[in-house]
């Protein structure tokens, strides 16, 4: 849904403090999205950047595209050294939760930026289906382990209902709200949709809000099997 002018949101940890530290587990892929669109994105970031001064544009190297979240960084912002190694023990049973035995390389899809209140995304499509796939076997993995799904749920466990990659959001709300809307309105309807292939799922740590810090925990890679004549 296209945000109203006038509507929209700014964010805090942007806003206020972009580096402060916090800790968020996260199931991710394409951390940060591939080379071979490198290009294409930073023309697309460089022209969001000049929209207005209160934008933040993830730079490239931010990227990513969420599957699942595990444990949420709004909810433990400057942990204590004793809460940190709390939350790290989760880390392990979280990463035994995820069998991709099934799942091979897979299609990104990559659609025009819309803009929402809060932020402008990718909207990304998945035709083969292996990103709810992924959702729904961690689901079923979860509910065989409730103990580790309480604890999960406390700390903000949040399965989207959609796919997307966000590429801005607030720092300041819009000088000329309307404007702003209108121009990255036109921004939006230039940029060319892109896909990527994606060969591994990463189980990712995040240290500093929206991935802006952060370290991959494991990488899945997903085996390509070969189809003999």
């Amino acid at each position: 849904m296209q945000a109203l002018p006038g509507d929209f949101i700014t964010d805090r940890f942007l806003g206020e403090d972009p580096d402060c530290p916090v800790f968020g587990v996260n199931l991710a892929c394409a951390w940060p999205f591939p080379a071979a669109v490198a290009g294409y994105y930073q023309s697309l970031a460089d022209e969001l950047a000049q929209l207005d001064p209160g934008v933040y544009v993830y730079p490239f190297w931010e990227t990513h595209v969420t599957i699942l979240t595990f444990l949420n960084f709004t909810l433990t912002q400057r942990p204590t050294a004793e809460r940190l190694r709390e939350l790290q023990t989760c880390i392990g049973p979280i990463a035994r939760l995820v069998n991709l035995s099934a799942i091979r390389p897979f299609r990104l899809e990559f659609q025009r930026p819309i803009l929402t209140r809060k932020a402008a995304i990718l909207p990304i499509s998945n035709p083969t289906g292996e990103i709810a796939q992924i959702r729904r076997q961690i689901g079923h993995a979860l509910s065989a382990q409730p103990e580790l799904h309480s604890k999960l749920a406390q700390g903000g466990l949040n399965v989207p209902d959609i796919i997307h990659s966000t590429i801005l959001r607030f720092k300041s709300a819009p000088l000329d709200p309307k404007k702003f809307a209108a121009r990255f309105a036109e921004t939006a309807a230039q940029a060319e949709p892109f896909s990527i292939t994606i060969p591994e799922i990463l189980l990712t740590a995040e240290t500093k809000p929206y991935m802006r810090a952060g370290e991959i925990l494991h990488r899945f890679a997903l085996a390509v099997t070969s189809t003999g004549d």
